[in-house]
């Protein structure tokens, strides 16, 4: 596996950064993004929080020099909400470059604030968190490969209340009424397991021949029958070929029962999800 190369000496120790700016919102066309930057010159990292849905899954990156570099296109990461807050999962990271100095990205994946294990394979279900469980939530640990980092992030209490803002705004434009899918009695259920819905045969031969991996997160919407009616790249990493191979597959794959309004009725809803392609 591919180790940060950190000076010896951060082995035992955590270095804390603190923030340099204010937390930064931004809307895209399928999910809200909050980014914050810690430390300085060449400790610079970049924190980023993006949101697919309304659910308290986050899903975190980092950018920035000191992370150092990889040997593996992917690491085992735990990321780790606090103080106060028991460890959170193992769980590989992507690894890769931006920019034209090529700077490190770590792209961790799906997170929750609470640092309650996620299901392989079961949707971002709503994890649900309180206001003053998010205003107690002022940092985030790293330990890739055994190199630790912490980050001074303030209390989230502000920042998620604005991404909530943020993704109920985000569900109007995929034609829904958020205050009628929050109060949803069922959200839309797989019939079959989404680990069948792609699998490692289904991998793309050109990505396989070089190793390469990707992460690419998706929303099918669910129409009132319970049949996908549309399939949306909400993020991606890496090439075309991956993003439109997940929606052809999960388009003729993935089959569900429908979401359920307040008085038990159908009605049309959503589904978001991701899936990694790892070469091995």
């Amino acid at each position: 596996m591919g180790q940060v190369l950190l000076p010896q000496a951060a082995r035992a120790a955590e270095p804390v950064l603190e923030p340099i700016d204010k937390w930064v919102l931004s809307y895209s066309e399928d999910s809200c993004r909050l980014a914050r930057a810690f430390g300085t010159n060449d400790d610079k990292v970049i924190l980023v929080m993006d949101q697919f849905m309304p659910a308290g899954i986050l899903d975190l990156s980092l950018i920035g020099k000191r992370l150092g570099r990889f040997d593996s296109n992917h690491v085992p990461l735990i990321a780790t909400f606090g103080p106060g807050l028991p460890a959170g999962q193992s769980r590989d990271a992507i690894t890769g470059t931006v920019g034209p100095d090529k700077t490190t990205i770590l792209m961790i994946g799906g997170r929750d604030l609470l640092n309650r294990p996620l299901v392989k394979g079961a949707s971002d279900e709503l994890f649900v968190t309180t206001k003053e469980q998010e205003a107690a939530v002022t940092e985030l640990h790293i330990d890739a490969s055994a190199r630790r980092l912490k980050l001074h992030t303030g209390s989230l209490a502000s920042p998620l209340a604005a991404m909530r803002t943020c993704i109920a705004d985000l569900v109007k434009t995929w034609g829904l009424d958020p205050a009628q899918q929050e109060a949803l009695s069922k959200r839309p259920v797989p019939t079959t397991s989404p680990t069948k819905w792609l699998t490692p045969n289904d991998y793309p031969k050109g990505p396989l021949a070089i190793g390469a991996s990707a992460i690419v997160r998706f929303r099918i919407m669910v129409g009132a029958d319970g049949l996908p009616t549309k399939c949306a790249i909400q993020q991606a990493t890496l090439s075309p070929e991956f993003t439109k191979l997940t929606c052809d597959l999960l388009m003729r794959r993935a089959r569900f029962t429908p979401a359920l309004d307040h008085e038990g009725k159908p009605i049309a809803s959503f589904y978001t999800n991701s899936v990694r392609w790892l070469a091995s």
